[in-house]
């Protein structure tokens, strides 16, 4: 079922990009929320292919912090696990503060950025002797990612994190 809604989500994300057509002037800006789903690849504890979603929005103008613009998102994750006596599932819940950097070409949006989250881990144990329990713990990132508008209004979202449960994510953005 994993691998279905994984495979199905990355065709419809292409699909759909494949036909919205390539616009010059479209760029990360100001007065505008991106929102979108993406797929992550964790590692440790939170190990395996996630889905999600994320929201961002610009807060500042360009020049106001340097050449680009500061802009704070929100993410949410999922990733999960079931043999029928073992389940496990792991949510990831963070905030970052990103900057996105000026660049020549209005299709691309580089940024970096810090992300400050809290992981919320369950565990049960369905036999002799069940057990079930929960925890959670706190998390710090710092990454980068890039998006590639296809559309004045969709993007592709790549991301790199250190520090992070998901160090790799890919997503696609509409503008909202």
């Amino acid at each position: 079922m994993k691998k279905w809604l994984t495979a199905s989500f990355l065709v419809a994300c292409f699909f759909a990009a494949s036909f919205v057509p390539s616009v010059s002037r479209a760029q990360f800006t100001n007065g505008s929320l991106y929102l979108g789903p993406q797929l992550g690849l964790g590692i440790g504890y939170g190990g395996g292919a996630t889905v999600g979603g994320t929201i961002e929005g610009a807060v500042t103008n360009p020049g106001t912090v340097g050449s680009g613009r500061l802009a704070f998102a929100g993410r949410i994750d999922y990733w999960g696990w079931n043999n029928g006596y073992y389940s496990y599932s792991f949510i990831p819940l963070s905030v970052h503060c990103n900057y996105h950097f000026v660049v020549s070409d209005p299709r691309w949006d580089l940024f970096a950025g810090l992300g400050l989250g809290y992981a919320i881990v369950s565990f049960s144990y369905d036999g002799p002797g069940s057990s079930s329990t929960s925890y959670g713990g706190a998390f710090f990132t710092i990454g980068g990612g890039t998006r590639y508008f296809v559309s004045t209004n969709v993007a592709i979202r790549g991301e790199i994190a250190l520090f992070s449960y998901l160090p790799f994510i890919l997503g696609v953005d509409f503008r909202i």
